[in-house]
């Protein structure tokens, strides 16, 4: 049997309970006869190409583990990409994608997830105002139709699919145990982009401000979350650091007691994901040193959570008092793009 065939069924024993059948295991993902799949095992039949892809892909063994001698010379890694297309349409692909992603660490009892954020998560828009200000604002800057992108804030109705597929995967995200690190401008960019649509004529004075207290209404249930150290939706664990001195890359682990994925982004909501036993173990180290360095806000920490908290809130109220004192010529929007 050769060498990379071995690693392969060994790895793949690793995820399977010790009262399952291993040969009978192999002959059903296979579909081969309990014969044909004792001869692979074995290795007195060799795997094809089409038989180690299904088996990888079936048991989410990324096959660059298989070529390597050592978990410490690995010089390049395979990825995929959640997104081959960026479109219009990128948004019923995320939210499709991160159910299956997230239904996976659900199926887990020792499952989490860590996210490191440079950035709001869309997971915690809730189900208000907010919410669909995050869904207009990431379709117009997405698109290149100018029809979209001059569309006010006003006449924007997301598609019946776009808001099933989202209200799919809020369910999801509330439920799933979740490690957080904040900084104190993770929320700066959800500000700008308020302040941006407002300038440009696209969403209206009040309307920037009912979405700015919509984003209250937010933070508000991350807030009860850190000090209950749960999610709301479901009795797994909830924990909230804040770090002002590592640089924060809206970088995901997904961790389960046999495997780590790791989702970098490198445009709007897509991502590469990362199987890479070592690159994930790799990753781990980095966000245990970013929370080393940071400061939990969770459970007894009210006094340093109310502090977080609170400079984040003032930052809201700050960017309401900017946008109340704003004019905005009533044409304005006419001279866009």
């Amino acid at each position: 049997m050769k060498k990379e065939e071995e690693k392969l069924f060994n790895l793949i024993k690793l995820k399977l309970s010790k009262n399952v059948s291993f040969i009978d295991e192999i002959a059903d993902v296979l579909d081969l006869s309990y014969d044909a799949a004792y001869r692979r095992i074995k290795g007195k039949t060799t795997l094809n190409l089409a038989e180690t892809l299904k088996l990888s892909n079936h048991y989410n063994i990324n096959l660059n583990t298989l070529l390597v001698e050592a978990k410490n010379d690995v010089q390049k890694i395979i990825v995929q990409k959640t997104h081959n297309v960026i479109s219009d349409n990128f948004l019923h692909i995320f939210f499709e994608e991160s159910v299956k992603e997230i239904e996976k660490l659900l199926e887990s009892k020792e499952s989490k997830l860590i996210n490191s954020l440079k950035d709001y998560p869309l997971y915690h828009a809730g189900d208000g105002y907010f919410s669909k200000f995050r869904i207009y604002a990431l379709i117009n800057m997405s698109s290149s139709d100018v029809t979209i992108k001059t569309l006010p804030f006003s006449e924007f109705n997301p598609s019946t699919e776009v808001l099933k597929k989202y209200h799919t995967f809020l369910s999801k995200y509330e439920k799933v145990s979740l490690v957080e690190i904040w900084s104190d401008s993770t929320i700066d960019n959800i500000l700008n982009q308020i302040q941006y649509f407002f300038d440009i004529g696209l969403i209206s004075k009040e309307e920037s401000l009912e979405i700015s207290d919509s984003l209250v209404d937010s933070l508000l249930s991350i807030e009860e979350q850190a000090k209950n150290q749960k999610r709301n939706k479901s009795e797994n664990s909830y924990h909230l650091y804040h770090n002002n001195l590592v640089s924060l890359l809206n970088t995901v682990l997904m961790q389960t007691k046999t495997n780590k994925k790791i989702f970098v982004p490198y445009t709007n909501l897509s991502y590469f994901k990362v199987s890479d036993e070592n690159t994930a173990n790799q990753f781990g180290q980095h966000l245990k040193t970013q929370l080393e360095f940071s400061k939990n806000l969770s459970g007894d920490a009210a006094v340093d959570r109310k502090k977080f908290f609170n400079t984040l809130y003032q930052k809201i109220e700050n960017r309401k008092t900017k946008l109340s004192a704003s004019f905005l010529p009533n044409n304005f929007s006419n001279s866009i793009l």
